[in-house]
């Protein structure tokens, strides 16, 4: 036999050459079935990254407050001014994707007053249809801290246990 009869011979030129055009590839229903799979798929994973985002977005500006008090207290302790501009973390208002950091507000009765305290900040969401704002504030004479947000069914925030939706982180 010959080099070209053996080759002929083989099984897998064989199984090529008996092939019919149409028969290789994949076929019009197995790849709607895919695409369907990937579109269901895709729905399901869309939303659980969107709280993933948001969940990122809290933590980030909560972990920016608290820095911003941590400083407040070491300018404190420099025996420097507490001014909420002096805290170099709340320096920059829109330094955290979604908020805008603001000085506290304290309200009595019917006036608002800001509190110039880097003891005391907000963080405010640009949308408060997807994030909660979250204000801290400290007591310099004790150190308690109070961290507070106004919507406890939002990402990092916490039922206070109130009906008012307000919460804690």
């Amino acid at each position: 036999m010959t080099i070209l009869e053996n080759f002929l011979k083989s099984k897998k030129v064989q199984k090529t050459l008996s092939t019919k055009p149409g028969e290789e590839g994949f076929s019009l229903v197995e790849l709607v079935v895919v695409i369907a799979v990937l579109a269901i798929l895709s729905a399901v994973a869309i939303p659980a990254f969107v709280g993933v985002q948001a969940n990122a977005r809290a933590s980030a500006v909560k972990n920016g407050l608290v820095n911003g008090v941590k400083e407040c207290v070491v300018l404190a302790s420099d025996n420097k001014e507490t001014k909420f501009a002096n805290a170099m973390s709340f320096k920059n208002e829109s330094a955290f994707q979604g908020y805008k950091m603001k000085k506290h507000q304290v309200t009595s009765g019917t006036t608002s007053v800001d509190v110039d305290s880097c003891y005391s900040a907000k963080a405010e969401a640009v949308d408060e249809n997807i994030d909660s704002n979250f204000t801290i504030v400290m007591n310099a004479a004790t150190g308690e801290i109070t961290k507070t947000c106004n919507k406890a069914s939002l990402a990092g925030c916490n039922s206070d246990g109130t009906d008012a939706g307000t919460g804690t982180w």
